[in-house]
């Protein structure tokens, strides 16, 4: 029973941890891009929600895209909205890599 309640008290904080979702675009050439997937990430009501900070970078040299999103502190990223806004833009952006942390 010691062990139970242990290993809960030990869980319950990683529940109210908020999470932070680091994603590489390829595809976006200039901060036009920027402005179209913050328009279609950062703006979008299903995801903002649960957002509490969204940042969008572009590498003009390298035409490579960040998107960084931090959760609120209960909500988790629906990382399959994101995903689908940021591919859903008409533009042929390329998701090459997803980082979650907790």
């Amino acid at each position: 029973m010691k062990i139970l309640i242990a290993l809960m008290t030990m869980a319950l904080p990683l529940a109210t941890m908020a999470e932070t979702a680091t994603l590489t675009v390829e595809g976006m050439h200039c901060g036009g891009c920027a402005k179209i997937l913050n328009k279609a990430v950062c703006e979008d009501k299903k995801i903002s929600t649960n957002i509490s900070e969204c940042k969008i970078t572009v590498d003009d040299k390298t035409k490579i895209g960040t998107v960084i999103l931090k959760s609120k502190t209960t909500k988790n990223i629906e990382m399959a909205l994101v995903e689908k806004a940021i591919t859903s833009t008409g533009e042929e952006y390329k998701i090459s890599k997803k980082e979650i942390i907790q």
